[in-house]
């Protein structure tokens, strides 16, 4: 047996979920290895594919259980136990072996071991049985008495069957034999057949279920062929029926499976072949930074910058970077690696080797689980980007420091480098131009020429600029033309108003005089007419009373109307109840005349009575009189009342208008009243207008004084600024002696702007002593 060494006492725990996968051929060898599976064991995946299964073989494991191992894959049969393996570096990690031999048309094709993490009382027990194995203190399989039950507990199906059909057939045969010897034909007879058609219903019950095993174990291996369209009988009822359809619905569930890992592998193709084209360069490696994949992009600039990154790398080999380690592109690989192995996103940074600069952008891969699988790194050689920024920073600081002679070379440059280049260099070269005619017509300015202006041809912001410095220089030119011809208005303006200042102080003081007369007047204006608003104030307040009182007067007749309203009402019930009153009267005379006539048809008996109707008859002509005598003179009162109601409503009118006329005086004296106020408060103002104008007048006075020094001044000024722009050579004087230009802008100031400029102050002049008088004369009147 192969002992591998060294090894250690340190523990590699496998991550709970993990599956490592090997494949290897009828003789040992490694033809697949995962990605976990090799992680754990340390050897890269050049050095475990085609190396012997053995290679991680641990000395502690006995080679009693490799021999039980190969000796159950030789019989077709899977295993599994507990297993110790070594890593590379001598550790050791324990795993639950599951191997089993994978058919292939019926033939064993190869070896597949799935392992998975073992618990700690399964280490414990493997430990302890591996032990005495070493120390040849136990087996992995049974020996001797166990070894013989064991075996006959594991006989074939059918011996069993045999076996338990022959115990239980011995009894009902002697049985039989019993009742025949007794010549109990019938009950023998019924023996037999139930002894028959229970051995026949056995056979056929246990041949059905020996046919389902069968049935099914040849299933179970056609799906371990990937052959998942297996004929099952779904309809059957009983229990075998329950496990084709466990078996049917395992069946369409690892097919399922299978489409799905076939998907998936596609995809990983797609992206492998995408990957393997792109023209970015890519590099996969592993948790342990070994490099697992590079696309034909990565291969060939490792391939071209070779020579320079052995200038640093002696070592360095671009055939065989796939399966190497990065630590290999670093001076100092622990740095790097520590920054990969904490590596969470992405990460980025500029690496020089030999000659060659390059920069690397590193992202985590990660699993379903979140767990950290690899490190995928893509590359970028900028040499010759950088050589060409280069050559630009140095182009630019140039042009910054004012240097504009030099130019980027072409001879290296393509595409996109060979624009950018081209692009630069006539940048320069506008620029050199701009500067060159900016500079040539500043110092023509410096020298006083202002005809110098920008003839070449540019655009944009270069062609504004000179734009912009030509209509400089022809606004220059006007300026300092229309500045020569102003400065010699104002030498002859500035004595003007010197003179127009000197008229305009003595009209100040002789009009600060006339305000002080006015202000007198306007006191004694003011006196009167406050006294007036003061009158005012007085009469608005007895108009006030007239009215209230008028009001109540008002007040009062509007009370004797309604009195007088309501007497003639209660004249009028008076008058009705009267001539109710007459009306009994009038019945009861007719009442006392039917008494007389019934009493003198009685006789002697009704002279009594007829002297009583008699003497009612009497009264009730008496109250008829009565009534009738108060009824005129009740009729005489309520014509009286009526007209004495007419009157005092007629009164009540009357004093109605008068109250709405007294109304009407007081709100007049109230305007008289409130229009004094406000005209006392206006005459105030006009008071205080004419004193501010007065010392306003003053001032002005003092102002004209300073006026008339300020413009002797500003003529002594325009002559020495007429004798400095003479130093400027304009368009208009070009070619001009500086004397003769002088005499022109002389004689220019007294011709033309003579006439535009100082008529209409001559004509302002008159008009402003014409104004003068007349408010002279105005105040005087005032």
């Amino acid at each position: 047996m192969k002992l591998n060494h060294p090894v250690t006492d340190r523990e590699v725990l496998m991550k709970p979920g993990t599956i490592l996968v090997t494949r290897t051929n009828l003789k040992g060898v490694i033809t697949y290895a995962n990605d976990a599976f090799i992680e754990i064991s340390g050897f890269s995946k050049d050095e475990l594919i085609g190396s012997n299964h053995n290679v991680v073989r641990h000395p502690d494991m006995p080679s009693a259980a490799f021999a039980d191992l190969w000796m159950c894959l030789k019989n077709g049969k899977p295993w599994t136990a507990p297993v110790k393996n070594r890593t590379k570096s001598g550790d050791y990690y324990w795993v639950e072996a599951n191997v089993t031999p994978v058919f292939k048309n019926g033939k064993v094709q190869e070896y597949l071991s799935v392992r998975y993490a073992p618990s700690r009382e399964q280490i414990a027990q493997a430990e302890s049985l591996y032990e005495k194995l070493n120390a040849n203190k136990a087996s992995m399989r049974p020996k001797g008495l166990v070894a013989a039950i064991k075996k006959i507990s594991e006989i074939g199906f059918w011996k069993k069957v045999a076996i338990i059909y022959l115990i239980f057939l011995l009894p009902t045969l002697s049985s039989i034999y019993d009742h025949y010897a007794e010549q109990k034909y019938l009950e023998m007879s019924l023996f037999l057949g139930l002894a028959t058609f229970a051995s026949v219903m056995g056979y056929m019950l246990i041949n059905s279920v020996m046919n389902a095993f069968e049935k099914a174990i040849g299933i179970c291996y056609r799906m371990a062929d990937e052959q998942f369209r297996n004929s099952i009988d779904l309809d059957r009822g009983d229990e075998i029926g329950d496990f084709y359809r466990a078996l049917y619905g395992m069946q369409v569930k690892l097919n399922s499976d299978l489409a799905f890992s076939k998907q998936v592998a596609s995809e990983a193709m797609r992206i492998k072949q995408a990957l393997d084209n792109v023209q970015s360069c890519v590099m996969v490696a592993n948790n342990d930074l070994d490099i697992i994949y590079m696309n034909k992009t990565v291969s060939e600039m490792f391939q071209n910058a070779q020579q320079d990154i052995r200038k640093q790398l002696p070592k360095f080999d671009a055939s065989n970077l796939l399966g190497a380690n990065i630590d290999q592109f670093h001076k100092n690989p622990g740095h790097q690696r520590q920054l990969l192995a904490n590596l969470n996103a992405t990460f980025s940074s500029a690496l020089v080797i030999g000659d060659r600069h390059m920069n690397i952008v590193a992202n985590p891969v990660r699993n379903d689980e979140n767990e950290r699988i690899g490190v995928v790194v893509e590359w970028l050689d900028r040499t010759h980007e950088v050589k060409i920024e280069q050559e630009i920073a140095g182009i630019v600081e140039a042009v910054k420091a004012g240097e504009l002679s030099s130019r980027i070379e072409l001879a290296d440059k393509r595409g996109f480098f060979e624009k950018l280049s081209e692009g630069i260099n006539e940048l320069t070269d506008v620029i050199e131009n701009v500067f060159r005619d900016i500079g040539s017509t500043m110092q023509s300015m410096a020298a006083g020429d202002l005809t110098n202006r920008i003839t070449s041809e540019y655009e944009g912001v270069y062609l504004n600029c000179k734009n912009d410095i030509n209509a400089t220089i022809d606004k220059l030119n006007e300026i300092f033309g229309q500045v020569s011809e102003s400065a010699h208005f104002i030498n002859n303006s500035s004595q003007e108003i010197a003179s127009g200042n000197n008229n305009l102080s003595q009209r100040a003081e002789q009009q600060a005089a006339n305000l002080e007369q006015t202000a007198a007047s306007m006191e004694e204006l003011t006196s009167t007419v406050k006294n007036n608003a003061d009158n005012a104030q007085q009469a608005n307040l007895v108009a006030n009373n007239a009215k209230e009182l008028a009001e109540k007067g008002g007040n009062v007749v509007k009370a004797a109307v309604s009195a007088m309203q309501e007497i003639n009402e209660s004249s009028n019930k008076i008058a009705d109840i009267i001539g109710v009153i007459d009306e009994i009267a009038f019945q009861t005379n007719l009442l006392a005349l039917n008494a007389s006539v019934e009493a003198a048809r009685a006789g002697e008996q009704g002279r009594g009575f007829s002297v009583v109707a008699t003497e009612v008859r009497n009264l009730a002509q008496r109250s008829a009189t009565a009534a009738r005598e108060s009824k005129e003179l009740i009729q005489n009162s309520v014509q009286k009342v009526r007209a004495g109601t007419e009157f005092v409503n007629e009164t009540g009118k009357a004093l109605t208008e008068i109250v709405a006329g007294v109304k009407k005086v007081g709100d007049i004296v109230a305007q008289i009243a409130d229009a004094s106020v406000e005209q006392s408060a206006g005459i105030g103002q006009v008071n205080q207008a004419v004193a501010q104008m007065d010392e306003i007048t003053q001032q002005n006075a003092a102002l004209a004084e300073e006026a008339s020094a300020a413009s002797i001044s500003m003529s002594d000024l325009s002559t020495n600024m007429v004798e400095m722009l003479a130093f400027f050579k304009t368009e208009n004087n070009a070619g001009q002696h500086p004397v003769a230009q002088r005499r022109h802008a002389t004689g220019a100031v007294r011709t033309e702007p003579a006439r535009t400029v100082s008529a209409p102050a001559s004509n302002s002049q008159p008009a402003f002593v014409a104004r003068s008088n007349d408010t002279d004369d105005e105040w005087q009147d005032f």
